[in-house]
Formats: structure tokens, sequence, C-alpha cells
């Protein structure tokens, strides 16, 4: 590379987990705030689903995974990327039935893990 190149420095690093977006709730009529994942909570959330099945660009294939993984990974998402209000994973676990996996579709979608469209097929 030619010229100077910029230092990643600390606060480079840690700016991704600090952007938050809200999210209309319809069930509860009321809107939570979430943030992205980083990557060592998804690693966290991965390694409780086990093997991910890939798509041919090398991304999760959420749509092959087994149902019960994917809803306690979605409610796994959830209680970490929920920044308002802030709830324990068995909290997550006592909402309105469909909401963690609606608001971890979310998470997953702001973290770059799946696309839109991706989130819509599994909630």
């Amino acid at each position: 590379m030619s010229g100077k190149t910029r230092r990643l420095k600390k606060e480079d690093i840690l700016i991704g987990k600090d952007k938050q977006e809200e999210v209309f709730i319809e069930e509860y009529d009321a809107s939570v705030v979430i943030r992205p994942l980083t990557d060592g909570e998804l690693t966290k959330i991965f390694s409780h689903i086990g093997v991910v099945p890939l798509q041919e660009d090398g991304s999760p294939d959420i749509t092959k995974m087994d149902v019960m993984k994917n809803f306690e990974a979605l409610r796994l998402a959830t209680s970490f990327g929920l920044v308002e209000p802030k709830l324990s994973l068995e909290q997550v676990a006592d909402m309105k039935f469909g909401v963690p996996e609606l608001i971890g579709s979310k998470i997953l979608e702001l973290s770059g893990v799946t696309s839109g469209e991706e989130a819509k097929k599994k909630a």
C-alpha cells in the first residue's frame, strides 16, 4: 500500500456495538431499542447452535437450522442485543410467543448476519 494508512484504534473497534436502532413491536404496541452483536456474542450463539449450514456466499443459512435450536439462538440474540429494556434470557423466554424471534432476527440483521429478506422468512 502506498502512502500512510491510519492505525486502527480501540474506539474504532468498539463503535460498532454502540449503534442503536428502535424497533416497533406490534404485540406490545411499543418500541424497543436494539444494538448489533459483537463477534464474541455471535460466537456464543453459533456455538450453542452447533454446525451452521452455509449459503453459497458463505453466510449462515438460518433457514436450514434445527427449529428448536433456532428459537433458542434467537432468544439468546435478543437477550444480548436488547438495549432497552435490558432482559435476561429467562425474561426473554417469558415474552409473548414470536416476539423474541422477531427481535432476535432484527438484531442479527443489524449485526450483518442475515439480510432483511431472510429475517422475514424466519419471523
